[in-house]
């Protein structure tokens, strides 16, 4: 037994003395100049020199000195910055990133995207950022190459990516998914069935609707007692309605239909006793005059302008001063322009993509004049501080502040202007603030609630005029918000 652990003993210090040998050689290759490098390879370290030399690190880049260092970076190079590749559906995905200010003062203007059989896609950047669409070949992941280029002329080396294929990618469920236009341009997908005329109402539905909404102007008027009253909708069109450019071709190439589910709907309405703003109208004056289609709505954000809120508010306020001479409609002239950068809006948000990288630059109205502090002190804005202009639609946050999007009563105490109540949907928020500031009493229902209440109507009255109903009815219909707005009317 003595001898046997004897030997064991000596094969163990043979084998020590073994590694020591080793490890000394290694520390003298070293002190000699020769550098030990290792290469990355999942939980694995495998030395340089070993059977698996040719083995690389996977990376994004063409090559390893192309890899970023910044951990929220794919890969870059002197000209491309790829930050993201994001599943849209298994197989299709956004291909984000934005180009260097070397590549935009070399005149880089478009990003070239290109892969297997023959694909290829090239892409206007916004702003200096791109977001491509890229369809992958099948039911796996894909490698392509991005490309910065100024007109046809390639600028700098290529970046490799490899686009996943994602089997549980799908379309958000809340009416909120975003889509990729042209030149990078974000819009909410459910747009492109307004355009295209998918979504019709068949003429029943439509003469229900016409019903309903004359039914309520009939009621109101009777109840006003012989007051004028006014019942006034505003139709705000989707963005993709003023300005198609922003579609795609393969994506508008199978429209048909020369109809729209919001022509309808102003014909409808129209054929009614309530007054109608139809805003196409009014923003495609705009339009022939010199405005451009981001003069009157955000690039990076679903809402609109503030220079389209005004409009929207001085085409009702011409309804109001036929009601009430004592109205006094405020100018153009009373606010002052001021541009600012601010953070990517709610399309980018909603896409997943990084509103720090995607912004834009907005025109905002700042009154010369003080609004009413019942209009003042309602938050509109997300975090304006930190250039976050965002619609703050959180619904009952925080006790400190009124969001824009609640419901709400604002009073100004100003007797001799008129009682309203208004109904909309995020996109009339800013519009009805204006509005409210220029009246006496407004109820301001919950961005969203389109139910028309006539029992509302009679409690926000003027009672010091002994009035039986309010003075008006505005309600703000978005094209994309049309059912919210009308579909109750067929139950």
């Amino acid at each position: 037994m003595l001898t046997m652990l004897c030997k064991k003993s000596l094969v163990a210090l043979l084998v020590f003395s073994l590694f020591l040998c080793l490890l000394m050689s290694a520390c003298g290759r070293k002190e000699k100049g020769e550098a030990s490098v290792s290469t990355s390879w999942g939980d694995w370290d495998v030395p340089s020199g070993s059977p698996d030399d040719d083995i690389t690190r996977v990376s994004l880049s063409v090559d390893d000195t192309e890899e970023s260092e910044n951990p929220e970076v794919l890969a870059e190079n002197e000209s491309l910055v790829l930050l993201d590749v994001i599943s849209v559906t298994p197989t299709s995905v956004a291909v984000f990133g934005q180009l260097t200010e070397e590549a935009m003062g070399a005149g880089v203007n478009s990003v070239r995207i290109t892969g297997s059989a023959g694909m290829e896609v090239q892409e206007s950047c916004a702003d200096g950022y791109f977001v491509i669409p890229v369809d992958l070949p099948g039911a796996s992941e894909a490698s392509f190459f991005a490309t910065a280029m100024r007109g046809a002329e390639q600028v700098g080396e290529s970046l490799a990516f490899t686009a996943p294929y994602d089997p549980t990618a799908e379309s958000r469920l809340d009416g909120k998914n975003v889509s990729v236009g042209r030149d990078s341009r974000l819009y909410f997908s459910k747009y492109l069935d307004d355009f295209l005329g998918t979504n019709l109402y068949t003429a029943s539905q439509l003469s229900k609707i016409k019903s309903v909404v004359a039914s309520t102007c009939n009621v109101y008027a009777s109840r006003a007692g012989g007051s004028e009253v006014a019942i006034i909708y505003v139709f705000l069109p989707d963005i993709t309605t003023m300005d198609p450019g922003i579609l795609r071709e393969e994506d508008v190439a199978g429209k048909q239909n020369l109809q729209t589910r919001y022509a309808q709907i102003v014909t409808a309405v129209s054929g009614t006793k309530a007054k109608v703003v139809d805003m196409q109208t009014v923003l495609q004056a705009e339009l022939d005059s010199g405005k451009t289609i981001y003069d009157l709505y955000r690039r990076t954000d679903s809402h609109p302008t503030e220079y389209t809120s005004f409009l929207m508010y001085r085409e009702v306020m011409k309804y109001l001063c036929a009601l009430d001479p004592d109205v006094v409609p405020r100018t153009i002239d009373e606010y002052t322009v001021t541009e600012m950068a601010v953070k990517g809006g709610d399309y980018v948000t909603y896409r997943g993509l990084d509103p720090e990288v995607i912004t834009e630059t907005v025109k905002l109205l700042t009154p010369t004049f003080d609004y009413q502090r019942a209009v003042a002190k309602i938050k509109l804005y997300t975090d304006p501080n930190n250039k976050d202009y965002t619609l703050f639609t959180d619904i009952n946050s925080n006790d400190a502040y009124t969001g824009g999007a609640e419901r709400s009563t604002v009073t100004t105490g100003r007797t001799e202007l008129p009682n309203l109540l208004i109904y909309r949907d995020e996109n009339g928020i800013a519009a009805s603030l204006m509005i409210a500031d220029s009246c006496d009493q407004t109820l301001l229902a919950r961005a969203g609630d389109f139910a028309v209440s006539l029992t509302d109507a009679a409690q926000y009255r003027d009672k010091e005029e002994r009035k039986s109903v309010a003075d008006c009815i505005v309600v703000f219909v978005s094209e994309s918000s049309i059912p919210d707005a009308f579909d109750n009317c067929l139950l």
